[in-house]
């Protein structure tokens, strides 16, 4: 049902004392779904993700496998066609490929045997399975997809709250913006110039001159030669390159990479339509995220988990709750409410809600 403009969003928030009892967490988090679910979230037979983050090699702030023990099984009752949806990095570490991907997945305890549902890299192989998703927004007209997001049915976003380098504060909005984007769509939301090529790394394999959609791209003395005047920056070349010749340059600012994130989260909505829902984990909230922080000390103690179908009023609420100046502290230079000011513009949700205490 559409909410009406005066309407705020029910946002519904479970205290958590204790974290390290997996089995409390994994009831916490049980609990919390069945205030929030509805009957026809997922209905039998569909497609049902649950999109979170594995973390990176030899970190340890990522949501814990044996937490969503309980919600799968709870899932499960709906639907055998449930599943972990994850997509590739755009950085070059073992999570830029579906198969070191799946490896960081195993080690981190995200396996078939012990979650009991698959894992599925949504933008394939190498990051290039992708669809175009229409939005119309201020950045983008369309955005560039992971491909099994734009065939699943619903999604189930956990995300771990944490900081960000780039967008100050990193939950829902980056895990559906930047988390369901394919690679292509990642580098379109970090970078704002054309990529270059590093000719002392290029092994002249020509596979980035076929890929390239615009004919950007020759091979010259057995290097790759790129002709910007043709460049369009969808980023393909940067994905298919395995010498890593072809450069990325993270040089977005942070107000448009924040709202391109959004504009992106919104292109997820399109796919999916109403049938979102988000959780975010507020305990040990690092400076970095996940891909990154390695033992760092939380900047503040942990609370619970917060819940609810609008994306935006989750994280004002996971902001309001933490405290937005948590979050300039420690990056002075990046305002997160750029994010959900943005997603209210681009109507992706409302940061106007009610919190039920559950």
């Amino acid at each position: 049902m559409q909410k009406t403009s005066t309407e705020k969003s029910k946002v519904y928030f479970k205290r958590i004392s204790d974290w390290t009892s997996v089995e409390t967490i994994s009831e916490a988090l049980t609990s919390l779904w069945q205030r929030m679910e509805t009957e026809d979230f997922i209905k039998k037979g569909e497609f049902a993700a649950i999109k979170l983050t594995f973390g990176e090699e030899g970190t340890s702030g990522y949501i814990k496998a044996g937490w969503i023990l309980k919600l799968v099984e709870a899932l499960k009752q709906k639907t055998e066609n449930l599943y972990i949806l994850e997509t590739n990095t755009l950085y070059r570490e073992k999570r830029s490929n579906a198969v070191g991907h799946l490896h960081v997945a195993h080690s981190h305890g995200y396996d078939i045997q012990t979650v009991g549902i698959p894992i599925i890299i949504g933008d394939g192989l190498h990051g290039r399975d992708s669809q175009n998703v229409q939005i119309r927004g201020e950045h983008f007209e369309g955005v560039k997809l992971a491909k099994a997001v734009c065939e699943t049915d619903a999604i189930i976003s956990l995300s771990h709250v944490t900081g960000h380098m780039q967008t100050g504060f990193a939950a829902s909005l980056k895990n559906l913006g930047m988390g369901c984007a394919a690679r292509a769509g990642k580098l379109m939301q970090h970078s704002k110039t054309l990529p270059e090529v590093t000719v002392e790394k290029c092994v002249g394999c020509g596979e980035c001159m076929k890929i390239c959609p615009a004919n950007a791209i020759g091979i010259k003395k057995k290097k790759a030669i790129l002709v910007k005047e043709r460049c369009i920056g969808c980023g393909e070349c940067t994905v298919v390159c395995r010498a890593d010749a072809i450069q990325i340059k993270y040089d977005e600012n942070v107000v448009k990479m924040q709202q391109k994130m959004v504009e992106y989260a919104l292109g997820v909505k399109r796919a999916v339509g109403s049938r979102i829902a988000c959780v975010n984990f507020l305990c040990n909230v690092t400076k970095n995220c996940d891909c990154m922080s390695k033992a760092e000390t939380p900047l503040v103690p942990d609370v619970g988990m917060i819940g609810g179908f609008d994306p935006v009023a989750v994280d004002k609420a996971s902001l309001d709750i933490i405290g937005v100046d948590t979050f300039k502290k420690a990056f002075p230079e990046v305002d997160p409410l750029t994010q959900i000011q943005h997603a209210e513009k681009i109507k992706l949700g409302s940061g106007q809600y009610e919190l039920i205490e559950v």
